[in-house]
């Protein structure tokens, strides 16, 4: 198994198991956490979407050095949610 299969793998079966752990409890959860949360969703959507588009394009428009389709199909499941999380945390407010 390649890496970018195991990551894809990871992004299609392990992130929603985690993202469904992380929001049974998201209401006690802080603002910082519940942004997170809010982003990892966001993310693994887009990613969802993006994978979706790029594996129904035609084998005809493929190449061997076409990596954005790599990381779209494979990558994104896993990368993006993780990006969302992180860039909704940053931006969270914090309350006094």
């Amino acid at each position: 198994m390649t890496p970018g299969i195991a990551v894809f793998l990871i992004g299609l079966l392990i992130v929603p198991i985690i993202l469904l752990a992380w929001g049974h409890r998201i209401r006690r959860a802080s603002e910082r956490s519940q942004r997170a949360f809010w982003g990892a969703i966001v993310g693994h959507c887009v990613a969802g979407v993006a994978a979706t588009i790029v594996g129904v394009m035609s084998p005809v428009e493929w190449s061997d050095t076409d990596r954005l389709r790599g990381f779209l199909g494979l990558w994104s499941l896993a990368v993006l949610p993780a990006a969302g999380a992180l860039i909704a945390a940053a931006f969270s407010r914090t309350t006094r």
